[in-house]
């Protein structure tokens, strides 16, 4: 007779299931992560930085501390980040006509372009574009849908 209890061979599993599932996840991640910084690079600029300059660019005028609450990255990064961009000609403050102790962020006319480039040429999103062509539209839904219903219950 077996010393293995049933429910400690399912836990055993649905752990291994787990740890499956999770190398995946991972794996996918730091792969795409992988192409977007180097994307960032050849644009001569960060990861984060580039997170800073589309959304400024999405929604001109945020003020500073918004972009830090957004992003969840720490205040002093966020503001050497936007110091790079705006040394660079990329992106200009202004201080807001409201309130002057606040700082409201815009994208340059070459920021604009370095993003609409950038969109063309991320390497993530394009091998991500080139290797959901092999799905069908059915299971590409379905797996939006489980990482919809994975990340409510996370």
């Amino acid at each position: 007779m077996s010393d293995i209890h049933p429910d400690s061979s399912r836990e055993s599993q649905a752990c291994e299931q787990t740890d499956r599932v999770y190398a995946s996840f991972f794996a996918v991640a730091r792969h795409l992560k992988k192409l977007a910084h180097q994307s960032a690079a050849e644009a001569g600029l960060t990861v984060h930085q580039l997170d800073i300059l589309r959304l400024i660019r999405e929604l001109p005028g945020l003020p500073q501390k918004e972009v830090t609450e957004r992003l969840r990255v720490p205040k002093s990064r966020v503001s050497l980040h936007i110091d790079t961009l705006v040394e660079q000609e990329l992106a200009e403050r202004r201080v807001s006509p409201r309130d002057r102790r606040e700082t409201r962020l815009y994208p340059t006319a070459a920021g604009e372009e370095l993003c609409e480039r950038y969109a063309r040429e991320d390497l993530s999103r394009l091998r991500l574009s080139e290797a959901l062509r092999d799905f069908r539209q059915e299971e590409i839904e379905l797996l939006l849908e489980t990482h919809r219903r994975l990340l409510e219950r996370l």
